[in-house]
């Protein structure tokens, strides 16, 4: 009996049932199959027909009270900083707590307070906001406004840096030197020690390393010679330090490969500085804490000066000259080599009252390089 086309269509329709379950629970056997719930049909539920039920946490929360705080004022801290030998600068910034004006408006206040005092120009303070330059005489009348307008903290110049400028700045007003501190020497010292140099040594000084040297004597033999190659600071270094000779020894820190010329230097300007008055240390052997006398001038390079500082340490000098001193280091890198290896700085910590560094001009350094030599120089 033949079929229908009615019956052929749900015959084939039940077979392809049949297939797709059977494929459905294989799947499922396996494993492969993740959406299990894909074979269940679940009875669509009104969300009215669901039970509520209410807990003591679902309450509705009671109002909070309002409170009139009064907002925080506006408020912002003056910083006042040395710019310059002869000026100093004004620069606002934010407190933290309180909301900050902004620099435009600060400015504004600050030009109202400081109206009776002259202003010398706008600068651009080391984050790259505006500041106010006024000159150095007027710090204590700057101070005063500032201290009696509301609104503002200001964070004062240190009384000792003020001091020290302060006096710098009158000796460069009135056109001539004043010691500041204990080890600078007045003029005529300074006249006094230029006069006692070796003739031959006086006259070969050109009259900007002539100046270069009494810069030195001034700051009692502590200063910072920075200048190009050829130019003659090791001259000038070898003058500085035989104004102070007669105090002790000297000890020169110099890379390896210029401990000959140094001392070529030193017996060709210094004639009384006789060979065996220049000691240069090569090793462990040479150390000058085994010599049966102690010589005027002691040449050491940086890598012997780390291995020998303990006992070079426990040395007194009357003067410390550092050639090529951006060979001293402030980080703790193990990839330097021995010359430009940390620890050289130990030196400096010996509280030294005469230290000279030198310095090639052209070279490029880091900030903390350049702090570390003027901290200690």
């Amino acid at each position: 009996m033949e079929m229908t086309e009615e019956q052929r269509q749900r015959a084939e329709s039940n077979r392809l049932k049949a297939l797709a379950k059977r494929k459905a629970l294989a799947e499922a056997a396996t494993g492969t199959n993740h959406d299990v719930w894909k074979l269940f049909k679940c009875r669509r539920i009104s969300p009215s027909t669901l039970p509520v039920t209410k807990h003591p946490s679902d309450a509705e929360p009671s109002p909070i009270p309002q409170t009139n705080t009064p907002p925080l004022p506006e408020k912002f801290r003056t910083r006042l900083e040395i710019c310059s030998p002869d000026s100093f600068f004004v620069v606002p910034e934010a407190i933290k707590g309180f909301p900050y004006p902004g620099e435009a408006p600060c400015l504004d206040k600050l030009g109202d307070c400081l109206s009776n005092v002259f202003l010398s120009h706008y600068t651009q303070n080391h984050g790259g906001g505006k500041a106010c330059v006024y000159k150095l005489r007027d710090y204590d009348v700057v101070l005063r406004c500032l201290k009696n307008y509301q609104g503002i903290e200001i964070e004062e110049i240190p009384w000792g840096t003020l001091n020290v400028i302060g006096r710098l700045a009158y000796s460069s007003d009135e056109g001539r030197w004043m010691p500041c501190r204990p080890e600078h020497l007045s003029d005529e010292k300074v006249d006094e020690f230029l006069k006692k140099l070796p003739k031959t040594l006086l006259d070969a000084l050109m009259p900007f390393q002539l100046e270069g040297v009494r810069f030195g004597l001034q700051r009692g033999g502590r200063c910072l010679i920075a200048d190009e190659m050829g130019l003659g600071k090791t001259l000038q270094a070898i003058a500085i330090a035989c104004c102070f000779m007669s105090e002790g020894p000297i000890l020169v820190v110099c890379p390896a490969v210029l401990r000959f010329s140094w001392a070529e230097e030193l017996e060709r300007w210094l004639p009384f500085c006789l060979p065996a008055d220049i000691h240069l240390v090569f090793g462990h052997k040479s150390n000058p804490v085994n010599l049966p006398r102690r010589p005027r001038v002691v040449v050491i390079s940086y890598t012997m000066l780390h291995r020998l500082r303990k006992s070079i340490l426990e040395q007194d000098w009357a003067l410390l000259i550092v050639d090529e001193s951006h060979h001293v280091r402030c980080t703790k890198k193990t990839s330097e080599p021995g010359e430009k290896e940390t620890g050289d700085d130990a030196l400096f910590k010996t509280g030294l009252r005469r230290l000279l560094l030198m310095i090639p001009v052209f070279l490029f350094l880091r900030a903390s390089h350049l702090w570390l030599l003027f901290t200690y120089g």
